[in-house]
């Protein structure tokens, strides 16, 4: 898939596979997502220094969440220094899921690949709740940022789910929102078999919309909605939010 052909919340870098504007969706009120405000992606390690320039001159980013653990940082690196933009590091704790005895695969029947994903976010969504808390407070700061993990997908997708429910966002588009990382994925594939080699087992999985909306109704049958499980986690700027990003 070439850059011309890419949906159109993706934006325009070679090496950066999943960076997108979560803007231009409905919201509350029959309001819409403010665009060029809020960016959710994939690390910077194999960004080239036309992406990195886009990203800081041409997006305005001042803010870089990594929501990833120390050896993923070390693994591909940190956003890299630069005057004006402030970088956070929130780890987004969870049990890795290499950890875990039932492993689930790339090419596994799509309800297992669904039961898995709900399982994990559920339980990331409890046991990662202060960085969750602490890049909804970053966002609230009104300055133009973007979130990211490994892959743009899991953890950060659970932060977007959250965000932009308490926008507004109907749980459809959320899921929908979510599931365009299969884009990115794919895109990450292809630079990586021709790159560095594909791997004897593809450990990465897929990003169905129905793994976002199934846990969201886990959340909501845990706390009621997304909005009162901010709550609970302790974040208290909601209509703030709300105030930077509709529009």
């Amino acid at each position: 898939m070439t850059l011309e052909t890419l949906p159109q919340q993706f934006l325009p870098t070679e090496q950066i596979f999943n960076l997108r504007d979560i803007g231009g969706l409905d919201a509350a009120d029959g309001k819409k997502v403010k665009t060029g405000r809020v960016f959710r992606s994939d690390n910077f390690g194999q960004a080239t220094d036309a992406d990195m320039e886009y990203v800081v001159g041409e997006l305005g980013v001042r803010h870089v969440i990594d929501l990833r653990r120390p050896a993923e940082l070390e693994q591909t690196g940190r956003f890299p220094e630069v005057d004006g933009v402030t970088f956070h590091h929130f780890e987004l704790l969870h049990i890795a899921w290499e950890s875990v005895r039932l492993q689930i695969y790339n090419d596994s029947p799509e309800e297992q690949v669904v039961k898995f994903l709900r399982q994990r976010y559920s339980g990331m969504m409890e046991a990662g709740y202060l960085a969750i808390r602490d890049s909804l407070d970053v966002i609230a700061l009104g300055e133009p940022v973007v979130f990211h993990c490994m892959a743009g997908k899991d953890r950060t997708g659970i932060v977007a789910a959250v965000l932009l429910s308490l926008l507004g966002v109907d749980d459809e588009d959320v899921a929908a929102d979510y599931a365009l990382s299969n884009v990115g994925i794919d895109r990450w594939r292809a630079w990586r078999d021709a790159n560095i080699g594909k791997p004897t087992v593809d450990r990465g999985l897929r990003t169905p919309a129905e793994a976002m909306r199934q846990t969201i109704e886990e959340m909501n049958s845990r706390f009621g909605s997304l909005e009162a499980y901010a709550e609970a986690i302790g974040f208290t700027k909601a209509d703030r939010l709300r105030e930077l990003l509709l529009e």
